[in-house]
């Protein structure tokens, strides 16, 4: 039987190979088993991962990412041989120059929505549903691939960055952390809260990525953008 997963070195990090016919969920936890296999070859993770595979959707990337970060936060991910990342990055390179174009608006990049405050701390990841009555809890910070359904609850540490709908509760910085945060991309929970601060009792809103944080003691909702 073929492996999901295969690593094969390259000059300036490493290659994963994803077989086809496989469903995203067991490439996830393929990818998570390995990579918790090889850690010790990465070092300090300070590396290229080259994601190889046929038709990757910017969901799947968004899985793969989230489990690569949660292993290696200071990786760099990347899609497809070299080779060719070098022939797009020259194309890019060539439409910047031709003409001035307007200043675009600051939109956090897949890789710092994972990468902040990761990079000296603990993450842990988890994939699938918290279901009414059930509670998940991190130690460190917590990466959710799934979602939180009513009912349930999720409780870390440090920060919780769900890739799927918040419609239970959510506890950041169960440790004390004041500068945690909830990131979610439906954010619809029905009670969170960070370090002592708690908000309870939300009505359900429109969803949509949003994240929660603390400003003068209070827990502040903002629409977050994110560039896939």
């Amino acid at each position: 039987m073929d492996e999901i997963i295969k690593l094969k070195g390259a000059g300036d990090g490493v290659k994963i190979y994803i077989s086809a016919g496989h469903g995203i969920s067991e490439i996830t936890r393929a990818l998570y088993s390995k990579l918790d296999e090889y850690r010790k070859f990465f070092g300090s993770g300070k590396c290229n991962i080259y994601f190889i595979g046929d038709n990757i959707s910017d969901t799947d990337k968004l899985r793969l990412e989230a489990v690569s970060r949660t292993m290696l936060p200071e990786a760099t991910i990347n899609y497809g041989e070299k080779k060719f990342l070098k022939k797009i990055e020259k194309l890019m390179e060539r439409e910047r120059d031709k003409e001035p174009r307007e200043p675009r608006p600051y939109v956090p990049t897949m890789e710092e929505v994972i990468a902040t405050n990761f990079k000296h701390n603990r993450a842990r990841f988890f994939e699938g549903v918290v279901k009414p009555g059930k509670r998940v809890e991190s130690d460190a910070h917590m990466v959710l691939v799934g979602d939180v359904m009513e009912g349930g609850e999720v409780c870390a540490s440090g920060n919780i960055v769900i890739f799927g709908r918040l419609m239970g509760n959510a506890i950041a910085g169960a440790g004390g952390s004041r500068d945690a945060y909830i990131l979610a991309l439906d954010f619809m929970p029905r009670n969170i809260a960070i370090a002592d601060v708690r908000q309870g009792d939300m009505e359900p809103g429109p969803g949509g990525a949003k994240k929660a944080k603390l400003i003068n003691n209070e827990i502040f909702v903002e629409e977050f953008l994110l560039n896939i």
